[in-house]
């Protein structure tokens, strides 16, 4: 089975190369602010284990939905108009880490405290954990001072120019991917209790509801992902000729 990763481009024009990437080359509005913490901002990092059983050929990828919708949806929006750029990554293979979900934002320290907290003590989470739907979670430290600039978690083989705009192109695909999440789950007929306090059988009801989400999702990209994602990624392109220097197979 192939996968890949295309969907909504969020366009950067006119961006200098040089360090750090200036204020007007976001595609976000920066107040002062904002504009003066851009030098104290890193990349932080919040990783989720979950767990892939050897009996089993495939990895059960709709935990990483109710992940990413359940769990960090909400502290995404609580944090956002601090997060100056995010993005999720989904990764599944047999050697080390594993099937593992990470969600990643560029922000400062004090905000990634605050995200950082926020994402362990949620009570979904604690409760996905205690019903085995995930191993372990791991976060960047924040005691580290060691600053990442924007491009420092893009591929190193590729072009400084696409490694330092990158990041805006991932983060529109997320918010796509997510609010599709979003849209798809909303026409299920699902009532979530809202219970501060969430129990076991409660997450693995969730978790059917995001196994029917991403089975619709994968209908929408075999069907529709050509012309709505390809298509158009191509147009902003101005359809010019691109190499496919090889596959990528899941």
């Amino acid at each position: 089975m192939k996968y890949f990763a295309i969907a909504v481009l969020m366009i950067v024009a006119g961006c200098s190369t040089q360090k750090p990437l200036p204020a007007s080359c976001y595609p976000v509005s920066i107040d002062h602010d904002s504009a003066s913490r851009l030098n104290d901002m890193s990349w932080w990092a919040y990783r989720f284990r979950i767990p892939w059983p050897e009996k089993d050929d495939k990895p059960d990828f709709a935990v990483d939905l109710l992940l990413a919708h359940a769990i960090v949806r909400p502290v995404l929006q609580k944090n956002s108009e601090k997060l100056l750029m995010w993005r999720f990554h989904r990764r599944a293979a047999r050697k080390p880490p594993g099937h593992q979900f990470s969600f990643l934002f560029y922000a400062d320290r004090d905000t990634a405290i605050e995200v950082i907290n926020n994402l362990d003590n949620d009570p979904l989470l604690a409760s996905a954990r205690n019903a085995g739907l995930i191993n372990s979670t791991s976060s960047t430290k924040t005691e580290i001072t060691k600053k990442l600039a924007a491009e420092d978690y893009s591929d190193p083989s590729w072009s400084p120019q696409i490694q330092r705009t990158w990041p805006f192109y991932i983060m529109g695909v997320s918010a796509f991917w997510l609010a599709l999440i979003d849209e798809i789950k909303s026409e299920l007929t699902y009532t979530n209790t809202n219970n501060a306090e969430q129990h076991v059988d409660e997450v693995r009801d969730m978790l059917e509801i995001y196994r029917q989400v991403d089975e619709k999702i994968a209908e929408i990209w075999k069907d529709e992902g050509q012309h709505a994602l390809l298509h158009h990624l191509s147009a902003v392109f101005g359809y010019k000729p691109m190499w496919l220097k090889k596959e990528v197979i899941y």
